[in-house]
């Protein structure tokens, strides 16, 4: 079974944390981020660029 997971990203932590989870077959892993920066660096897994929907 595939688990899946969002990490809010924008951080030094959360970024270290989607490398390490990155490797595991179990987890599908997606990194959101908020789309502050116009050009974020490579993640190495899935991400999400955006809010989550309302003002922004």
């Amino acid at each position: 079974m595939t688990h899946r997971i969002l990490i809010l990203g924008g951080t030094t932590e959360a970024r270290q944390l989607a490398g390490k989870l990155a490797a595991r077959t179990d987890l599908a892993i997606t990194l959101s981020l908020a789309g502050r920066t116009e050009s974020p660096a490579a993640q190495g897994v899935p991400t999400r660029v955006g809010g989550f929907g309302g003002a922004d």
